[in-house]
């Protein structure tokens, strides 16, 4: 019949049509933020951190943004969902305390050393600090394993836009890369700050109201007593089955989670200790405002069946609660507007890293454009046909790269004078084999979950004390470092 593919093109406006509404707004404001953002950067260095004069406030929202993600708005949920109360303390409470202790214990040490370095990436700051380009070009190498959480964040917001916008799952996967990808690789830092804060403020209401569209289940008890039913600890879980898993786990790699690149460099943003302080207190804030979502879960175990996939719980859950009109659109936008946020973070941090640091002497918008386009191409390849549960996945990537520089970037920042650069590498090396080979089947031959957490955390414990005594320098050449003043 004529018109039946034009028709059938333009069905997912026809059957959403405020959502797809929405959702041209947000992508206006968002282009029109990353245009301007492109006006201001010309320089390698304004890409990877804008002027390093941001105000507090929007490096702030910037950094809660970063911190929640999809993960917290879609993949999370479907934990609570599965693992009842374990879940929702072990995504909330403790984490939130040790990214706290993390980002307070390094960020105003980090933010001194890199004023001194003019460090633009965590593996430039480790390369200065260490007077070592092997450490730059090691630790810039291993950011590619960002490419995981990249795919958690895409296969994430390619549900949530399946079920609300009405998109084929592979269509949305290659359009929500494709705008990305484009409006970070034209804006650079500027764009995702300035994006991020308008992210940011949608996100902080529509979490607002998710925590509310369940309020019918606290006023009758019903919230409540199932919570209460699954008790501290979820047995069986894969994540929340001890104490230790529930609380002291996301607790370490809270701390530990603060020296990703996307996150520390959030220090380097800002002018000064106080603009610093300020940054941390708003970052922290507006996560534990985006951790309200996790009531999503909870809501969904009471009206959801069982076996609902959990990475597609929290999408489920979504078209259920807000079926229709201006509420549910909003909140749709939002998950999307949550997903880009970490994902343009991630971006400006790995492409600034590989190509600045990775090929020294080529630093350039162009080449960290280039970096974008390649990591365009493998993040939808992965992510067209997704792990069974990817936040695993995400985690294994994430976790390690944390794990092996954990430990070099807290010897840097605790010593004074130079250090070591074979101390790093060896400290980087034993975190990643204990990591990764605990994660590939040692923690079940000790007869543990799992648990990438928990892999990660032994290799911290193993790593960091390593990395301490090997990197530690000789007290003949142990100089104090020399920072400007009024910066420490």
């Amino acid at each position: 019949m004529p018109g039946t593919p034009a028709l059938a093109l333009l069905q997912p406006l026809i059957d959403h049509p405020v959502a797809w509404a929405l959702f041209g707004v947000y992508i206006a404001i968002t282009t029109y933020l990353a245009w301007k953002g492109g006006q201001v950067t010309s320089s390698a260095e304004g890409f990877a951190l804008g002027s390093g004069q941001m105000h507090p406030l929007v490096a702030g929202i910037t950094l809660g943004a970063c911190l929640a993600s999809s993960a917290t708005f879609v993949i999370f949920p479907g934990f609570v969902y599965r693992d009842g109360l374990a879940a929702l303390i072990g995504f909330s409470l403790p984490l939130i305390a040790g990214l706290a202790a993390g980002l307070a214990l390094f960020g105003p040490r980090f933010q001194a050393i890199g004023g001194v370095h003019r460090a633009l990436t965590v593996p430039h700051w480790l390369g200065a600090r260490y007077g070592s380009a092997a450490v730059r070009q090691t630790f810039a190498a291993l950011n590619v394993l960002n490419i995981a959480y990249l795919v958690l964040i895409v296969v994430g917001c390619g549900y949530v836009m399946q079920a609300g916008l009405g998109i084929p799952y592979p269509i949305s996967v290659v359009g929500i890369v494709a705008f990305v990808f484009a409006y970070t690789g034209f804006g650079g830092a500027w764009a995702h700050a300035y994006t991020n804060t308008a992210q940011g403020a949608l996100m902080g209401v529509m979490a607002l109201v998710i925590f509310a569209a369940g309020w019918r289940h606290w006023t009758d008890g019903s919230l409540v007593a199932d919570l209460a039913s699954t008790g501290l600890v979820a047995p069986g879980s894969v994540l929340f089955g001890s104490a230790a898993e529930v609380w002291l786990v996301p607790f370490v790699m809270g701390i530990a989670l603060t020296t990703q690149p996307h996150l520390l460099t959030k220090a380097l943003y800002v002018k000064d200790r106080r603009d610093l302080r300020w940054t941390v207190a708003v970052g922290i804030g507006t996560f534990a405002l985006f951790c309200l979502v996790l009531f999503a879960g909870a809501y969904a175990r009471l009206t959801l069946p069982a076996g609902v996939p959990q990475d597609q719980v929290m999408a489920t859950w979504l078209a259920q609660a807000f079926p229709w009109g201006a509420v549910g659109a909003a909140v749709t936008v939002a998950i999307l507007a949550a997903s880009m946020s970490t994902m343009d973070g991630l971006l400006v941090a790995v492409s600034a890293s590989v190509a600045n640091d990775l090929m020294p002497g080529r630093g350039s918008v162009a080449a960290n454009r280039g970096v974008l386009l390649a990591l365009a191409i493998v993040t939808v390849l992965i992510s067209v046909q997704p792990p069974s549960v990817v936040l695993l996945l995400g985690q294994q990537g994430v976790y390690g790269l944390v794990a092996a520089s954990a430990g070099p970037l807290v010897a840097g920042l605790l010593w004074e004078g130079p250090l070591r650069p074979a101390g790093a590498l060896l400290s980087a090396g034993v975190a990643l084999v204990l990591h990764f080979g605990l994660a590939l089947g040692g923690l079940a031959a000790l007869g543990l979950s799992p648990n990438p957490g928990v892999s990660a955390a032994l290799a911290l414990a193993v790593s960091v004390p390593l990395a301490l005594l090997a990197t530690r320098p000789r007290a003949s050449a142990a100089a104090p470092l020399t920072v400007p003043p009024g910066t420490v």
